[in-house]
């Protein structure tokens, strides 16, 4: 996975980021390529949220025209997200990591949100804390034309349809149509549990709290030839959110300064 990953979005949702200081994940039924979803079954469109960034460094005009004509494009560390401590069970105590013999797969398994609240979410669902961060929270998309096909490889549903084998966990969100290769996309993802007739109750979106440390690394580049309005607007959102940091160490211009002009 690359130290770097990018971001192109509208003002307003950076306004949103930085007042809040969190990365929302979208489920995956609500994605704006609405043929990822084909082939899967009903449940497992619901049970995966997402938060999509891109693994290149070099501007990409497709993500400033579809995403952010005028908006933004964040830098961040790959892993913005905090890892929570976990309770020792009968005690008031917490550790950084369960104590388990290696080679457990659970012995990687974090919380990115405090432990209490990770349960207390919602009554009717409930998230799988990731077992591992690659594969299993952060995974890198493959384009494919057969993207379908491939997908389908590594999960099997029950003569009802009322459940799901997964031999991959990242597999239905991993395979993308290759019309979408120029995304060069890294997806972070979250994978709910619900009865089947449950599902309709699973939230639109979940928000995840960014690291501080990781967050005092973000850097903002506005869109080609932005106006100095905007400019202003963004500098003063990172004025107001960093006090102690030069907001002229943070802001960038694009590099499609004078080449792409967003219509």
């Amino acid at each position: 996975m690359p130290e770097k990953i990018f971001h192109y979005c509208t003002i307003d949702t950076l306004e949103k980021i930085l007042a809040n200081k969190t990365i929302r994940f979208s489920r995956f039924d609500r994605m704006d390529d609405q043929t990822e979803t084909d082939g899967l079954p009903e449940i497992l469109k619901k049970k995966y949220f997402i938060s999509c960034w891109v693994s290149d460094s070099k501007e990409k005009i497709p993500q400033w025209a579809m995403y952010a004509p005028r908006g933004v494009r964040i830098e961040l560390p790959t892993k913005w997200y905090r890892k929570f401590p976990i309770p020792i069970a009968g005690t008031d105590q917490f550790q950084e990591k369960l104590a388990l013999e290696d080679g457990n797969p659970a012995e990687k398994m974090f919380y990115p949100i405090p432990y209490f609240d990770w349960f207390s979410l919602g009554e009717k669902f409930f998230f799988m804390p990731p077992f591992d961060e690659y594969d299993r929270f952060i995974t890198k998309v493959i384009y494919n034309e057969n993207f379908t096909q491939l997908k389908q490889r590594y999960w099997k549903a029950n003569e009802d349809g009322t459940s799901i084998s997964l031999a991959h966990q990242a597999a239905p969100i991993k395979f993308k149509d290759d019309y979408w290769s120029f995304q060069d996309e890294v997806r972070f993802y979250l994978f709910a549990h619900c009865k089947h007739e449950d599902r309709h109750q699973l939230p639109n979106y979940i928000d995840l709290p960014i690291d501080a440390e990781a967050l005092k690394q973000i850097k903002i580049r506005l869109y080609p030839n932005c106006t100095s309005e905007d400019w202003e607007a963004v500098k003063n959102l990172i004025s107001d959110t960093f006090s102690t940091l030069d907001s002229n160490d943070i802001i960038e211009k694009s590099d499609l300064e004078g080449k792409y002009f967003p219509k």
